[in-house]
């Protein structure tokens, strides 16, 4: 079928369809779910045991919706919510009653959906899409995170708060303390958004205080109800946190000799005002950062691994949230680097983001890295600005990277980008229009340098629709972003040559929910990427049917058929061996997966692939497992194989990928992590051990080894192992 007929088709069935949809408003939310919250009657001792006066006396909210598997009222069992406040803390208290036993998987911060949790979901600026949540596990567990239409839940965010927790025979209890001084609210509004999420894993469900519809991820501010104060809480002054760190270890790297070294440095958060936040971080040191998890790369492109570097993760999607998956003009990992990817030091960073007034929301950032040997030195600098109407946004961004020689500026060393993005989003959260531009500046590089995107994309109940179409230009560069495509490799002459293109993507999706018994849903959905040159010409078409079958027990099955069709532009190798020809390509493959009960001790996962791949097949084997005890203990294990047969011009090959993680908590506030990884694409084999004290709250003491090696295969004494960088460390920081 030709791909306008297709879009026709799914066009049809979707408006169909909506004709007989569930629309709930959220300003009807807003009016129906509202929660009156007034100061406490006395001094409220965060135990979790609700002993206080207040508790007893206070509104309560309750009779919660179910949200999954099915979405119905009165969700069983019962949760009750209360809500104080004082002049420095917002309380919440909630009373979670069970029969069942607790299931509770991890004790490691910021591990929340698997776990019985609950969580509040506050959005003090009214504005529909941002939102600042609270959780805590069973065990008083912390989990903090906030959510962005973009980018959803980011748990990267972490501030100092308080919860305590008590399990009794009738499920458990809790009480948090969230300091007014860690959120961002505007004097003028006497109505928050207001929502609740609690965690079920016995049941595999998860329940809201308000109607969440189904098709919506449960967090989702569209369809928070109000808190209503009786009086707002008065601006907090000298609201800032200093973080100091000193670190010092020892490091080996390749033939060198063994290094003792030391650092200082500081982190310091700063309220401008109750709805802006400065963050600044001078000499920063990452060695507690956990470590990539490495992938096999079966593709001829780039993959994204995302930023874990604690400086640029709060408010990271003011600057993140611009672009698509492909072409991302911000992107936080390529601060910090060189031109070969290596990492130098970052002497200082500051970023101020928050709102200006309750619909326009700004970031600014500047970093300086240092010049390091043969590696300039460079100034990253981004403006951001985002303008809501209602649940709809304009929002626009200027990024600038300049080269320096020590503390002389490099006139040719420079790139300048602009973005320009808009989103329609209807009130009921169904429908999203966008369309948005890019541009860059380089030296003797100023035409043909735009990306220009648009797309469409509704969701409800049983279907969801996306259509998407980009057009990259030959010249547009992202010296501070992440470009996937547009770089392609020419194995023979060992060099990368850009090739512009146009890309059209389709997804459509139907599922269905049995009102009962073991299945929980059936998801069918059918996805087209299709890549073109300049002239229109076929650079590459993927087509994909998909079927996924989930449990009431978590375990899921899933199906898929890939077509692929495509012009390889340039010859190219995926293990090293002789290079593919460039020429026309058709071939198709399938892929079964499976995956256990998530909330047994013993659980696992498997999946094979076989088919065409190239000018030959594809057989691709994984297995993993994880194994806990509860709540303290977690072992898990990965497998990959992928086997490559190929013509004998080509050689046969086995890829192979290995992963072993160990993650025990002595108590939610010492924790010991261990990963283990080899990957023979890379021929890397490395080994990251990582203990965490938590001594109070948000400061910690860290103790990380590393051991790295690179798998010779051309010695000259024949296959050996290389050490690549070795290193003891510890680190202290504090939360002043």
């Amino acid at each position: 079928m030709p791909l306008r007929s297709y879009f026709q088709v799914i066009i049809i069935l979707l408006l169909a369809n909506s004709i007989h949809a569930q629309i709930l408003d959220s300003t009807d939310l807003r009016a129906t779910y509202q929660y009156h919250i007034y100061q406490v009657k006395d001094e409220i001792k965060i135990d979790g045991r609700l002993d206080e006066i207040t508790w007893s006396q206070t509104e309560i909210g309750a009779d919660f919706w179910q949200k999954s598997p099915y979405f119905e009222a009165h969700a069983d069992p019962k949760t009750e919510i209360m809500l104080a406040y004082n002049d420095d803390f917002l309380y919440v208290a909630a009373r979670c009653f069970q029969k069942e036993k607790i299931t509770i998987t991890s004790l490691k911060r910021d591990v929340y959906w698997s776990n019985d949790g609950i969580a509040i979901i506050l959005d003090p600026l009214n504005t529909k899409t941002n939102s600042t949540m609270f959780g805590s596990s069973a065990v008083g567990v912390q989990w903090d995170a906030t959510m962005s239409p973009n980018s959803d839940v980011s748990e990267d965010w972490s501030n100092k708060w308080f919860v305590e927790t008590q399990v009794n025979e009738d499920g458990w209890t809790v009480e948090f303390a969230i300091p007014f001084k860690i959120l961002r609210y505007n004097q003028n509004f006497n109505e928050w958004g207001l929502n609740f999420v609690r965690n079920l894993p016995f049941a595999n469900e998860y329940h809201n205080w308000t109607a969440v519809p189904e098709g919506f991820w449960p967090p989702n501010s569209a369809f928070a109800g109000s808190l209503i104060w009786d009086q707002i809480p008065s601006k907090k002054k000298g609201n800032y946190n200093l973080i100091p760190y000193v670190s010092g270890g020892v490091r080996k790297v390749k033939d060198e000799e063994v290094k003792v070294d030391y650092d200082l440095g500081l982190d310091a958060k700063i309220a401008v005002t109750s709805t802006l936040n400065l963050d600044l971080t001078i000499n920063p040191d990452f060695s507690q950062i956990e470590v990539d998890e490495l992938v096999t790369n079966l593709t001829r492109f780039n993959i994204f691994l995302p930023e874990k570097r604690t400086f640029f993760l709060e408010s990271a999607d003011v600057f993140a949230n611009f672009g698509t998956g492909e072409v991302k003009p911000f992107f936080s990992r390529r601060i910090g680097l060189n031109n070969n990817s290596e990492a130098v030091p970052i002497v200082y960073g500051a970023r101020l983001t928050g709102n200006v007034s309750n619909d326009l929301r700004v970031g600014v950032m500047n970093v300086q890295s240092a010049t390091v040997d043969e590696s300039n030195g460079q100034n990253q600098s981004a403006i951001a600005a985002k303008k809501q109407f209602g649940r709809s946004y304009v929002q626009g961004m200027i990024l600038n990277r300049q080269g320096f020689q020590g503390a002389d500026l490099i006139n040719s060393d420079y790139s300048r980008n602009l973005s320009l993005e808009g989103l329609f989003q209807s009130d009921d959260g169904q429908w999203q229009l966008w369309s948005s531009a890019h541009g860059s500046l380089k030296e003797n590089l100023t035409n043909n340098n735009l990306v220009f995107n648009t797309g469409v994309k509704f969701r409800n109940a049983n279907w969801a629709y996306a259509a998407d179409f980009t057009n990259f230009q030959e010249n547009y560069y992202a010296d501070m972003g992440f470009t996937a495509r547009v770089n392609n490799y020419d194995a023979e002459r060992d060099t990368t040559i850009r090739v512009p293109y146009k890309a059209s993507y389709s997804f459509l999706q139907y599922q269905f929910r049995p009102k009962s018994g073991y299945i929980q849903n059936h998801r069918f959905s059918s996805e087209t990427i299709l890549y073109n040159n300049l002239d229109w010409s076929l650079n590459e078409l993927t087509s994909k049917l998909r079927y996924n079958l989930s449990t009431t027990s978590t375990s899921n099955l899933n199906l898929s058929i890939d077509y692929n069709k495509l012009d390889l532009l340039f010859p190219f190798s995926f293990t090293g061996d002789t290079p593919l020809p460039s020429q026309s390509y058709q071939f198709v493959n399938g892929r079964l997966a499976f995956s256990s009960d998530g909330r047994r001790a013993l659980s696992y996962n498997a999946s094979i692939r076989y088919g065409g791949f190239y000018n030959g097949t594809i057989t691709s084997l994984s297995f993993g497992a994880n194994y806990r005890v509860q709540p303290w203990g977690n072992l898990s294990f990965a497998y990959e194989r992928n086997q490559l047969n190929l013509p004998d011009d080509y050689r046969k090959s086995n890829i192979v990928a290995l992963l072993s993680k160990l993650e025990i908590g002595f108590t939610k506030n010492l924790l010991w992590t261990s990963l283990f990884q080899y990957v023979d694409q890379s021929n890397f084999v490395g080994f990251n051990s990582r203990l965490q004290w938590r001594f109070s709250p948000m400061s910690d003491i860290y103790l990380v080894y590393i051991d790295n090696y690179r798998y010779d295969t051309i010695s000259p004494t024949g296959s050996e192992f290389n050490s690549e960088n070795r290193a003891l460390v510890m680190k202290f920081n504090y939360w002043y």
